[in-house]
């Protein structure tokens, strides 16, 4: 398939790219396969779902003039030496990188560069030792109330390895993000959504496109809602993925009618190969006011954040924005966030965003 729908000197540039810079290689599930299939068949190369998953020109020829490896900084923010997959940027809670392996990879994705280098870290270290490790730094501070299973995919460790983990971190609140429901719904077997039900865990999903949700997905959604999960999303803005106000309204309401909870619309994190992803900030806030004025309140309380090393920041918490450079504040840190240059923000055609409506 990739042979027929990618350029083949783009996919040895690309390739050629995972080797020297750390990218993550193509790897698509047969699941979402059939999406890219019904999308290209319809629209040619560089829709919404193919976008997602497969390297496009713009994706390794696309640059701004500042752009980091790793906006976040997640280096600074592991508590134990040595210890890569413990992340802890709030006092009451923390991230658990509990495996490096994607049912798909995406290619917007902010963890790139530390996904590629945990190929070969202490991350390969057993989900025993991992979840041992992680047992005895929450005993030592008992100001942790939440962990939350991140990666990677924490779905793709399979059901023995997940039953280990929630076995032994029952005394804390459980959240787990996975992307699992759009790239290998049957992921989520009979007994993983009891196991999750009987540890009353948090799902996160992250759904960025409406057309995500075919029949198939959505029927497995409903299996878990039926077993009483409570179920949230969490999903990043991308430019030629859901960058119009319209997209993101029809994902959202589509959610709500199948129970799940809108936490957050991320925006893009200015790292490396994202540039052909993301928005100007003023066109990011044109897209959240035209969401907060035209819709009723289940739809418009959705957040629109940003991850940084300080933590979460919003539009609120501008405190300066001069040329490219927008500088943001929260517990009386600062961060600054270097916009876009000017030119590269051209908004995606409505048609190709929702190539399946009228």
């Amino acid at each position: 398939m990739m042979n027929k729908f990618l350029d083949k000197t783009l996919k040895i540039k690309y390739e050629d790219l995972v080797k020297k810079d750390s990218l993550l290689p193509i790897k698509i599930s047969d699941f979402y396969k059939e999406k890219i299939i019904e999308e290209v068949n319809a629209i040619g190369v560089g829709g919404p779902i193919y976008k997602s998953v497969i390297p496009t020109k713009d994706k390794i020829e696309l640059k701004t003039s500042i752009e980091t490896r790793d906006y976040v900084e997640e280096n600074k923010h592991m508590p134990i030496q040595n210890v890569d997959y413990i992340i802890r940027k709030y006092d009451n809670r923390l991230v658990f990188i509990i495996t490096d392996i994607c049912f798909s990879h995406c290619q917007y994705c902010f963890r790139t560069y530390n996904l590629a280098k945990f190929q070969s870290s202490n991350l390969k270290k057993t989900i025993k030792e991992k979840v041992d490790t992680l047992i005895n730094y929450l005993k030592e501070n008992h100001e942790i109330k939440e962990v939350i299973f991140s990666g990677g995919d924490p779905l793709s460790i399979g059901y023995e390895n997940l039953k280990y983990a929630l076995d032994n971190l029952k005394h804390w609140e459980i959240r787990i993000h996975t992307r699992a429901i759009v790239y290998e719904p049957s992921a989520f077997t009979e007994e993983i959504i009891l196991l999750l039900k009987l540890y009353n865990v948090r799902l996160v999903f992250h759904i960025n496109h409406p057309y995500e949700i075919c029949d198939q997905v959505e029927s497995k959604i409903k299996e878990i809602d039926n077993a009483g999960i409570r179920m949230y999303s969490q999903f990043p803005l991308l430019r030629g993925i859901n960058d119009n106000s319209k997209v993101l309204i029809m994902l959202l309401e589509r959610m709500d009618n199948l129970h799940i909870r809108p936490l957050s619309i991320f925006i893009a994190d200015p790292i490396s190969y994202s540039a052909c992803f993301r928005l100007s900030f003023k066109r990011i806030i044109k897209i959240i006011d035209e969401i907060n004025f035209s819709t009723p309140s289940w739809i418009n309380s959705t957040r629109f954040v940003m991850d940084t090393t300080i933590g979460k920041v919003r539009r609120e918490n501008i405190i300066d924005w001069t040329d490219n450079c927008i500088t943001f504040s929260r517990d009386n840190k600062i961060v600054k966030y270097h916009d876009l240059d000017d030119g590269i923000d051209q908004p995606t055609d409505l048609k190709i965003l929702l190539w399946k409506e009228k």
